[in-house]
């Protein structure tokens, strides 16, 4: 992965931000570095997927390899539920991966 991403000092303020753990902290930077900055297309077992910018396929796993020593999956489930409730992302799962948006 390449490029950058801009955080606005307001977060510094927002509940998502003043409420959350560090390990929540984390995620949630983690979540934002993942996200596409433009649209990506790929073939997997014959079938086409598209992911719009902001949208990234991963898994639990992913998650919480990328963001670090002391995550863990039950940390990056219980963070996914927080930001949906703050309306930060949204979350479709499979049994397979999970599209964030």
């Amino acid at each position: 992965m390449q490029g950058w991403i801009k955080l606005h000092r307001e977060l510094l303020v927002k509940p998502i931000w003043t409420e959350s753990t560090p390990e929540q902290k984390t995620i949630l930077i983690t979540l934002l570095m993942m996200a596409n900055h433009k649209e990506k297309e790929w073939e997997w077992k014959g079938q086409k997927y598209k992911a719009r910018p902001g949208q990234f396929v991963t898994s639990l796993e992913s998650i919480a390899k990328k963001s670090g020593l002391g995550i863990s999956i039950k940390n990056v489930r219980t963070a996914l539920k927080r930001f949906e409730k703050y309306e930060f992302l949204a979350n479709e799962s499979t049994n397979k991966n999970r599209l964030i948006t």
